[in-house]
């Protein structure tokens, strides 16, 4: 493309001296035949130094999957794999190695205070927050506990009970079985 580029400026110059000039008209012709001639050998040239190396680079080059990775199904790939791979592992100990707290494989060493410290977070906040859960639950049942029903001496149930108010101001009486039956609103 730069190539392309290029001759296309030479022959605009070229084209521009020419149409400048009237009075040299033939002297710019030749000029310009000349700097095409030229232009094209060394357009020729540079394209054949860019195959020629292109071609030394296909030779030579790792084909690389689309995610990077060397692809096995070529012939050198395979020494070049391993080249990749210890270069990465070296990069990725070097990186370990500067950061202190770290394991060689980027996780958290729990043997430094900090690590620790982050780890045991989330699990002293759930401790916390179940205490709490816990202490309320027990409130409440004591709380249920404590309640004494009082007893409603205006109404009888259907054979003379006591009629007994519940915690959430239901009505109910005691029957033979000893069970709790609710009185109905109406029947109040």
């Amino acid at each position: 493309m730069k190539k392309l580029l290029s001759l296309i400026a030479v022959l605009s110059f070229c084209v521009s001296l020419s149409m400048a000039q009237t009075a040299a008209v033939t002297s710019a012709k030749t000029e310009t035949a000349k700097a095409k001639a030229d232009a094209k050998k060394e357009a020729a040239k540079v394209k054949a130094d860019a195959k020629k190396a292109e071609d030394k680079q296909k030779a030579t080059a790792v084909k690389l999957k689309k995610d990077g990775t060397p692809d096995k199904r070529y012939t050198n790939s395979a020494a070049a794999a391993k080249e990749v791979k210890t270069t990465t592992k070296k990069a990725v100990a070097k990186e370990a190695a500067t950061v202190p707290g770290m394991k060689k494989d980027g996780t958290p060493d729990k043997r430094y205070t900090a690590n620790k410290e982050k780890a045991e977070a989330p699990v002293a906040a759930a401790k916390k927050e179940a205490a709490t859960v816990k202490k309320t639950t027990t409130t409440a049942v004591t709380n249920a506990k404590d309640y004494k029903p009082t007893v409603d001496r205006s109404l009888k149930g259907p054979n003379g009970e006591q009629i007994l108010t519940g915690p959430r101001g239901g009505k109910y009486y005691i029957n033979k079985n000893g069970n709790k039956t609710y009185v109905k609103r109406e029947a109040e």
